[in-house]
């Protein structure tokens, strides 16, 4: 089998559903990209969120532990 017949294939089903949704919605194909980019936006922003949460939950966490590493050799330093 020829991968460009799935392709078309693909692609055809593609522009039915895309029509579908406009003839459903009744969105012309300005609006439908402009929800569309909306979309895309809310879940860039999202994703965005997520990682700069866990970057802030790595930074803490490497945090204490130098504060940890710190107060120890501190400790060890008073001892001598």
């Amino acid at each position: 089998m020829e991968p460009q017949p799935i392709v078309d294939k693909v692609a055809a089903n593609v522009t039915y559903v895309g029509s579908g949704w406009a003839v459903i919605f009744g969105l012309s194909a300005n609006e439908f990209a402009a929800l569309v980019g909306a979309a895309v936006a809310v879940v860039g922003l999202l994703v965005n969120l997520w990682f700069k949460w866990q970057h802030l939950r790595i930074a803490r966490t490497v945090a204490a532990t130098r504060k940890q590493h710190e107060d120890e050799e501190s400790c060890d330093l008073e001892e001598e």
